[in-house]
């Protein structure tokens, strides 16, 4: 079982930092499993523009998405939100471009506040989806899947919290003259680790749901417990891309490997040529006893990576 290299900290401490964390206004800019779909409403105006004059304004702000999120919002393209746009997220709700930037800016420690909680704030995007426009104008909500990590260096152990989710955006025609054609009236978040609910449906999964935020609470505070922090692994780890955290698992993407195996009798024998491989040396030094291998019903081996390449 992986243990703290620290003390644990007093309850107070925890309790402290998470009701500074549930008061500040801050939120992870985020969001198979079936999302809840909605539709923006189509236009009022009685000459709404053509359904390709949409669409094309719809993949430039999917484009916009899409660098934010490369950048982590710096800078945040505040001309493809709506001035009254809402966020939601199973921690915090805020409306408003101003409470919206200022949210992001918390996490990515661009404020004095975030600066001393977070650091090493990151957010990979895996794909933009939807927005797809009717005949009538209405434009479907747009979703994307994204993996988020930072690092609370508040807390003397430095835990690094982990979340995966999709977030939901609908989009509207823009009612202002100049500008996007397109904006973001509103974004909900769901994260995987709290917001699946219900049993769903074979072959498609569960569903996204509200949830109390003490379940996302509790989801937070259990990655930043000095409990969580994993062991020094003794041996390099194989790289990997994080897709989904949930409730109790991981999926991960992992790189092609060259990896060396050999067979053995002894382990140590197999752990000693294992090692010479791995080094770029001979699989049998000279002054390495020459390993017997007999037959054996149930042949053994043992493997160890060679090279990696990055995951994507």
């Amino acid at each position: 079982m992986a243990t703290s290299a620290f003390p644990p900290a007093p309850r107070s401490k925890l309790f402290a930092l998470l009701s500074l964390l549930a008061l500040a206004p801050g939120a992870y800019p985020f969001a198979p499993v079936a999302v809840p779909r909605r539709r923006s409403a189509s236009l009022a105006a009685s000459a709404p523009p053509a359904v390709s004059e949409l669409t094309s304004a719809v993949t430039t702000l999917k484009n916009v998405l899409a660098k934010e999120y490369a950048t982590f919002f710096s800078p945040m393209y505040e001309q493809y939100y709506a001035p009254d746009v809402t966020f939601d997220d199973p921690l915090t709700s805020l409306a408003g471009v101003a409470g919206y930037r200022d949210n992001v800016d918390l996490l990515a420690g661009r404020t004095l506040l975030g600066g001393i909680l977070f650091a090493d704030a990151g957010i990979v995007l895996h794909g933009v989806d939807g927005g797809a426009v009717d005949e009538d104008g209405a434009i479907a909500e747009v979703t994307t899947r994204w993996t988020l990590r930072l690092t609370a260096k508040v807390l003397p152990w430095r835990p690094t919290a982990t979340f995966s989710g999709v977030s939901a955006y609908t989009l509207v025609p823009n009612p202002a003259a100049a500008g996007p054609r397109v904006v973001v009236a509103a974004q909900t978040d769901y994260w995987d680790s709290a917001n699946i609910v219900g049993p769903g449906t074979p072959g498609e999964g569960g569903r996204y749901g509200k949830v109390p935020k003490a379940d996302a609470v509790r989801d937070f505070l259990g990655q930043l417990s000095p409990g969580a922090v994993e062991a020094v692994s003794a041996a390099p780890e194989v790289p990997f891309l994080l897709l989904r955290r949930g409730a109790g698992y991981e999926v991960r993407r992992y790189p092609a490997v060259a990896a060396a195996a050999v067979s053995y009798e002894r382990r140590d024998l197999a752990y000693d040529r294992l090692g010479a491989l791995t080094r770029g040396e001979s699989a049998r030094r000279r002054d390495a006893p020459t390993p017997t291998v007999r037959p054996d019903p149930v042949p053994r081996t043992s493997q160890a990576p060679r090279r990696t390449r990055p995951p994507s």
